[in-house]
Parts: structure tokens; sequence; C-alpha cells
């Protein structure tokens, strides 16, 4: 049976959406297709590829646009998997016998959550301070600074993912990692829009679910402002010797694709931002309340900096010069 070769992120949300149209759950999409509920999860959860009529029922069902697709011809697991074997040993050791009686995978499984205000948050926080490997999936904090903000993303992941994390402290250094292992895991961040390796290099960006609800964009940016960015005194000094004394909003990121994104995603719903090198500025006394009342912060320690200028700071003209 022909397959589509789909990215992981699109077959989800191909699943998903179709799931969503019907108003059923995953074994009542699988039932609608007559199929067994297992193998529809192995397709949902992107084990394997999609047949090419589920897929064009699921496309029907959901209206979902698909822009790139590649149809892989009935024999291509095989022709694939053998080519493989006789590169390394030289011969096949395909079977009909063998690929009657399948195999077994040992890997632990995850709860593959659906999009959702959390679960977006969660993006913004492993787009800031994350970084996933093929078998790992880690956060790192300041032990001294951001201690509590740890506990949240712990609480977080469990809500999210089924699974309690590792608390790693890094030798002589300021700092602790929040650690999920398993390439199960690994594979869920994937498919909801997470990449494998270096930020920079790999151009990483806000996967496209996120873009299209307010309230994923919103709980997005205070996920990467609470790992990546910084609440900041602000302080513009005039030749008569008046101060303008403020409060700014500052996310820093060396990746230039998640620079346009973020600032894309701020303008969105509203915002106004400038930008100098790596680091980009909220500014101005209503922007900065606005963020705080429709976004807000879910690390304490930037809400706590923000109520202490406020109250010892604040949005004030100063005369430091006697004329």
């Amino acid at each position: 049976m022909a397959r589509v070769l789909l990215s992981k992120e699109i077959q989800y949300q191909l699943c998903l959406t179709a799931r969503d149209k019907l108003g059923s759950s995953w074994r009542g999409l699988a039932r609608y297709l007559n199929v067994h509920p297992h193998t529809f999860d192995n397709w949902y959860r992107c084990d394997n590829l999609l047949p090419e009529k589920i897929f064009s029922k699921l496309v029907s069902i959901s209206n979902f646009s698909i822009k790139q697709k590649v149809l892989l011809p009935d024999d291509w697991g095989r022709v694939k998997g053998g080519r493989n074997s006789v590169a390394k040993h030289g011969r096949s050791f395909w079977t009909l016998e063998g690929s009657r009686k399948g195999g077994t995978n040992s890997a632990k499984r995850f709860t593959l959550p659906i999009f959702s205000k959390d679960l977006a948050e969660f993006i913004g926080i492993m787009l800031g301070d994350g970084g996933m490997s093929s078998g790992q999936v880690s956060i790192t904090l300041g032990y001294s600074t951001d201690w509590e903000y740890g506990r949240f993303i712990i609480k977080l992941i469990e809500k999210l993912f089924g699974v309690t994390p590792s608390i790693y402290k890094e030798l002589y250094k300021d700092a602790f990692k929040v650690r999920v292992s398993g390439v199960n895991f690994v594979r869920n961040m994937q498919i909801v829009g997470l990449r494998v390796g270096n930020k920079i290099k790999q151009k990483f960006d806000v996967p496209f679910w996120i873009k299209d609800k307010e309230e994923y964009i919103k709980a997005c940016i205070r996920g990467m402002i609470d790992t990546d960015g910084c609440v900041h005194r602000k302080v513009r000094k005039e030749h008569n010797g008046i101060e303008y004394r403020s409060i700014g909003i500052t996310f820093c990121s060396l990746s230039k694709p998640l620079q346009f994104s973020f600032i894309k995603l701020l303008n969105t719903i509203g915002f106004r931002v400038s930008i100098s090198g790596k680091t980009i500025y909220l500014c101005g006394k209503e922007q900065i309340e606005r963020y705080v009342q429709e976004i807000g912060f879910s690390n304490p320690k930037h809400l706590q900096r923000y109520y202490r200028f406020q109250r010892d700071y604040g949005w004030i003209k100063v005369q430091t010069k006697i004329v």
C-alpha cells in the first residue's frame, strides 16, 4: 500500500484537525475510518506513515490544506530496509516469516498532548532556555534566581506529558537542569514543532500552529520572556538635566528567524517593539502595563522585579541638575 510522507508536525496536525471536526476521540476517529485503534495510534503519534487512502479520508474530513507531500511506492519500506542491510552486512536479512512475526519496541511511551495554551508556553520555554538531543530534553535555569520557576516548569511537564522530570545541579556553576529522557519523548517534541540540535544552526522558529490563535501566541511569548527575557529599569537623560525613568522588557536571541518570529508575534497582538543586535525592546508605560495584564509572567523573578521597580522607580520625570 502506498504511503504519504509528511513532516511529523503536519501529520499530527492533520489527524488532530480531523478528530476535532468529527467531535470525537482518537478511538472514535479510528472507528470512523474502520481501522483498529492501535493502528491509528501509530499514525497520529507519527510512528508510522499514513496510507494513501487514510490520508485522503483525513483530508476530506478536516479540509486541511497540505502544501507539501511525497507519495512513496508500495514496497518502499522493504526496499529501504534491504538496501540498508546490504550496505551494512553485505546481504539482506528480510524473510517473509520474519516480517509476519514483527518486533517489539521497549522504549518508554509518553503522553502526546493536544495543542493548548500550556503546550504553547512550554514551547516558548524550550525556544528560550531549552535544548534537545536525540534522547533527552533539558531546560537550563539559574540556580540562585530561577529555582521557583523550575518548580513551575516541573508541574507544567507533569500536567502536559504525565511524567516527572529529573533535576540535575551543575557542578561549580550557578545553574541546574530540568530533564526528561526518552527517544519517544523527543519524538513527541518533534511532532509538536521542536527540533533536535543547536537552535542557531538549525534556525529554530516558532511552530506554525502557535501562530493561529491569540491565546497560543500570548502563552508562547510568556515562555520566551520568562526564560530569555528581562525586566529592567530604563533612564533617558536630557541636556536640561531631566531624567525620564521607566520600566522596559527585553528579549535576547542570536537566532535571526526566532527574532523575526518573536517580533511578528508581538505585532500580531498589537505591540510595537524595536531591535538592536540580538536584543528586542518592549517599552512605554501603556505597553508594559498591558503586557503584565494580558500576558504576564510565570517566572516569579520577573514579576517581583516589575513590582519592585514600579514601587521604587516607576514612570517618572526627575530634575537632576540645578538650573
